[in-house]
Parts: C-alpha cells; structure tokens; sequence
C-alpha cells in the first residue's frame, strides 16, 4: 500500500527584468549584470552560469564579464540566502547581447519559496494536528475517537525519519512491519494499522496536516482505519519528519482495548482470554478490567483456559484470584501470556458488560 506522493517542481524560471545600456561598445566588451530581490533591491550573491558554463561570481549581486563569453540561453545565480541554498533561471535571449549589461530581479515570494527548508516546520504542531483533523473525520463517520498514545507517536515518529532514509514503504530495510515496531518496544495491541504520505518539491507549509489527511481519505486503504467503520482501533499517534523540502507523515493506529458484551443464563459460564496466548508478544502487559453484570456473579482470574475445562468437569480449579456474588468488578492486574477469566452467573440471567484497557 503506497501512500500519496505531491511533487511541486521547485525550478523556477523567471522573465528577466532588464535595462537597456549602450549598443555601441566602442572598443569596451564588458558586460554588467546585477542581481536583486525586486520589492527592496537587496542584491543577491552567488556563483553565475551561462548554460551551465560558469562566469563567474556575484559580489554585492554585480557580476562584470565580457561579451564574447555570453550565449542565447538561460542566465542562472546560484547562492545563499539566510543560510539557506537557492537557484534561479533567467531567459536570456539573442537580443540581450545587443546591450552592455542587464538587471535580473525576483519577487520576494519567489525568494521565499526557492529559500524554504521544511525542517523549520514545527513538526509537534503538525502531528497534533493531522491527529485532530482524523479525529474530526472519525467523528463525522460515527466512530469512536482516538486516544493519543505517546509511545505509539514516538515509534511513528522514528519511523517518519526511516521512510527519508530508505525509501517509502511500509516495511524497513530488515522487513519489519508496524507491528514489529510496536513489539520491539513493547507496546501490546490487538490490531493495528498504519497510513504513510509524502511530500516533495515543499515551497511553502501551507495547511499541510489538512492535505495529509484529506490525501489519506480519497485512498480507500488509508481511508479505511480513519472512519473504521467497525470500530476496531482504540489509540494511535502520529509522527513527521522533514527535511529539505520534504516531509514525511505515518500515522499508526492500534486497539489498546478489548470490549465484549455476555448474556448469561443461571449457572452457566464463559471464559475470556486476558492475554491470547496466539499474540506475538514475549513480555507480560498491565490490564485494567473492568465488569458491570445485571446480576449477581463470581469472577475467577486464572492461568489458562485448562481451569475453564477443569470447572466444566466439575473439577478443582487452581485460581489467581477469585470475586464472588458481585456486580461489578475492577482491577488492574499484569497478565501473563494464555491468563484470562472465568465468569459464571450465579443468579437469574445476567447481561455482562466487560472491558479491558492494555497499557
């Protein structure tokens, strides 16, 4: 799944501004140019081509060279301004030599943009906002909101730096998915998902968490765990890297959570994986469990679903912890991998709501 890519062409081709000089040289060839910001005529400094062939270079934005080393073509300055490289092309045209020299002026915004480095972006602001603005479009769509998760912001983070590196993709160089990333740093999920874009060619920043996120939403695969039309994912984070004049978005989603809804009759039970022991993870996870019941039942927090099998038999189970005759029931507990809960109603039909929250 690739994700958007805008390409803004960052060569900028100017109409010389020119004054004529004497067409007589009266044995002088000389050839003066100067180069200036237009608006202010603050002169522009750098090394000067004719086609590629080097001049020479712009003291104070003034450049003298002779008439014999000069070609129909293009005029280009290429230099600094507030420590930040630019390039300009100028047309250069047959007529031009019939004069002894020529003004070559640009627009401040023309400047502003050859100049900008899209690592002056203040890339908090825009993980913040490319957060919202999927927030926003969750809500539109019905969905639950997410959860910021800074630990899952720093792995997209790390990440948007990776794609700047070694190319745009969704695995790394070592084959590594989202989800390995996670694991590596020991983040538990159920599900996750990650969207990625790209922009070259920046001249500007532009509202560019909006164009990320409406990129992501005319995609149908980057669109799909954005409005999640199954509620699948509870907690995500966004990371961007820029540089130059490029930037780099990824946006991981991922459920931290577990919801189920139980009808009981009296006397029967269920079991419910704490931590599915089929789960990649090799680390134990901190749960908050939360129960509500409509009536009246006993809890048992075991170590794997052998005890469910064991009490199905009529048999001894060896529990955690056990909550008996109770409606309601929160703890927070570090489950071990294939632990889970045992919940028997012990009076009338109960409607049990349960959740876990994973951190």
């Amino acid at each position: 799944m690739q994700g958007n890519k805008i390409l803004i062409v960052s060569l900028i081709i100017i109409l010389a501004t020119f004054t004529a000089g004497c067409t007589s040289y009266i044995g002088d060839s000389s050839y003066k140019m100067h180069f200036f910001v237009n608006e202010t005529f603050e002169p522009l400094e750098g090394n000067v081509y004719n086609n590629d062939n080097l001049l020479g270079f712009a003291t104070n934005g003034s450049l003298v060279t002779t008439i014999e080393k000069l070609r129909p073509g293009l005029i280009s300055i290429n230099g600094t301004y507030n420590n930040q490289a630019f390039e300009f092309f100028f047309e250069f045209p047959k007529d031009s030599l019939n004069y002894s020299g020529m003004d070559f002026s640009l627009h401040r915004n023309e400047l502003n943009k050859a100049i900008f480095n899209a690592s002056s972006i203040d890339i908090q602001k825009i993980e913040s906002e490319i957060f919202d603005n999927i927030n926003e479009e969750r809500k539109t769509s019905g969905t639950n909101t997410l959860k910021w998760d800074t630990r899952i912001a720093q792995v997209a983070r790390n990440y948007s730096k990776t794609l700047s590196i070694e190319g745009f993709a969704h695995k790394d160089l070592e084959g590594r998915s989202v989800g390995d990333r996670l694991q590596e740093n020991r983040i538990f999920y159920t599900i996750v998902a990650e969207d990625l874009y790209m922009i070259e060619g920046l001249s500007d920043e532009g509202n560019m968490s909006r164009a990320i996120v409406d990129g992501w939403m005319k995609s149908p695969g980057h669109r799909s765990p954005i409005v999640d039309r199954d509620r699948l994912f509870s907690d995500g984070g966004a990371g961007v890297y820029c540089e130059k004049k490029n930037c780099y978005a990824v946006m991981v989603f991922a459920s931290l959570e577990h919801d189920q809804n139980i009808k009981l009759d009296h006397g029967y039970l269920t079991f419910i994986y704490l931590y599915d022991p089929s789960y990649p993870f090799d680390f134990d996870v901190p749960v908050s469990v939360d129960i509500r019941s409509t009536e009246y039942i006993d809890i048992y927090l075991v170590p794997g679903r052998e005890q469910y099998d064991n009490f199905l038999k009529n048999n001894n189970i060896n529990s955690i912890s056990e909550s008996k005759q109770v409606k309601t029931f929160s703890r927070k507990v570090t489950a071990k991998k294939g632990e889970g809960i045992i919940i028997q109603s012990t009076m009338g039909t109960a409607d049990i709501d349960v959740h876990f929250r994973y951190s």
